[in-house]
């Protein structure tokens, strides 16, 4: 159990994690780690099972602790069919058919993998109510900690309370390895947290939502760090992967703490979960989850910095976006170093995502700042050409 002394109204943060290892070849360590438990169900996909899943088998069946395996079907989307495919094979049949009985359940819950793969496992824990934990294969979310499972539901996203891992096992070697785009998914989650934080701060500020200033400044803190080292990250450093992982484990923690995402999320990943739902509803297998935050952060960004500029923005709220402006202007430097791919071109699906993105979730933010002031639909058309012309110096 992680605790944290505050003078928050919540005196004390806590968070259910027993054990964090993170360490070059820490994949070998599984078996000690998890050496309590005796019926281990791992849950990855095809690719994460080749990259440390085969291993973990391995590794867990020499120590009497494996039960089975589950891979997920590819896509491997968080929605219902994989959930359900995970909760189905969750146990296994006695040897002997006896209608008295039950079959067994595990007593322990693996991940192997990243952000869909993770989701999938904290909900199966959460419903069969067993512990869970997770082999980290790649930097890309910042999700490993969280307490809640954004999940396909029909054509809708939904954010679901779930439990969070109490084993956070990395890797150092597996994710400096990950195919590029997720160590960009990865900085891409953590750049939103200047505008999710901002956020809060702005609720706070107009509706007396709960806010923890150390916290805010913990996650701050890591998202600094974190951009320090992203600027060389294709070179694949174990010290830049290090620096990254911290900073979306801190992150985590910090929605841990709070028992809320509000410290990782705002205005960014409403309007970039927004943009996954629209490709889903169209059938099409949504961007990583980090990417759609990363170009949202940057329109979240540049929208606040037009807001500053604008004489119908309170003064106070004006005092509060200057205190983030040198932040924005880090990532927005950045950006012009490590590239992360800006996918949503096309005008229609920008401005929709926006408009939508106020409403995906009973959230306060600047979207619904903007809304109440009779500004929202404007800035979501204009900040359109601003942000295309920063990412790419084009409007077409």
């Amino acid at each position: 159990m992680l605790e944290m002394e505050c003078t928050c109204e919540q005196k004390k943060h806590t968070a259910p994690i027993k054990v964090t290892e993170i360490s070059e070849n820490a994949v070998e360590k599984v078996a000690e780690i998890l050496k309590d438990y005796k019926r281990i169900y791992v849950i990855c996909d095809k690719n994460t099972y080749e990259v440390a899943g085969r291993r973990v088998e391995e590794l867990l069946k020499e120590a009497g602790s494996y039960s089975h395996t589950c891979i997920i079907d590819e896509p491997a989307l968080p929605n219902l069919s994989n959930v359900g495919k995970a909760l189905i094979e969750a146990g296994t049949d006695r040897a002997v058919f006896d209608i008295n009985e039950f079959s067994y359940n595990p007593d322990f819950v693996l991940a192997v993998g990243s952000g869909s793969v993770n989701d999938i496992s904290r909900m199966v824990s959460y419903r069969i109510g067993v512990e869970y934990g997770v082999v980290a294969t790649a930097p890309s979310m910042d999700g490993y900690i969280s307490v809640v499972a954004p999940l396909i539901n029909g054509n809708r996203k939904i954010i679901y309370t779930c439990t969070s891992a109490r084993y956070i096992i990395i890797d150092l070697n597996i994710c400096a390895n990950a195919p590029y785009e997720l160590l960009l998914a990865g900085v891409g989650d953590m750049i939103g947290k200047y505008v999710a934080i901002l956020d809060w701060e702005l609720s706070k500020k107009v509706t007396g939502e709960y806010y923890c200033e150390k916290v805010a400044n913990m996650v701050l803190e890591a998202t600094g760090k974190c951009i320090e080292s992203a600027t060389v990250l294709s070179e694949r450093k174990i010290e830049t992967i290090k620096n990254t992982i911290d900073g979306l484990l801190l992150s985590g923690l910090g929605i841990a703490y709070t028992g809320s995402s509000r410290p990782a999320s705002g205005t960014e990943h409403m309007v970039g979960q927004t943009w996954e739902v629209m490709d889903v509803e169209k059938g099409k297998t949504p961007q990583l989850h980090g990417i759609e935050v990363g170009e949202a952060t940057f329109m979240a960004m540049l929208m606040y910095k037009k807001l500053y500029e604008d004489d119908r923005c309170d003064s106070w709220l004006r005092e509060l976006i200057e205190k983030y402006i040198p932040a924005f202007d880090k990532v927005l430097e950045l950006q012009k170093i490590i590239k992360i791919p800006f996918t949503v071109t096309d005008k229609e699906k920008f401005v929709e995502g926006i408009m939508r993105g106020r409403t995906f979730r009973v959230r306060y933010t600047l979207l619904q700042y903007l809304f109440d002031k009779g500004m929202l639909e404007e800035y979501a058309d204009s900040i359109y050409d601003e942000t295309m012309k920063y990412c790419f110096g084009t409007t077409d």
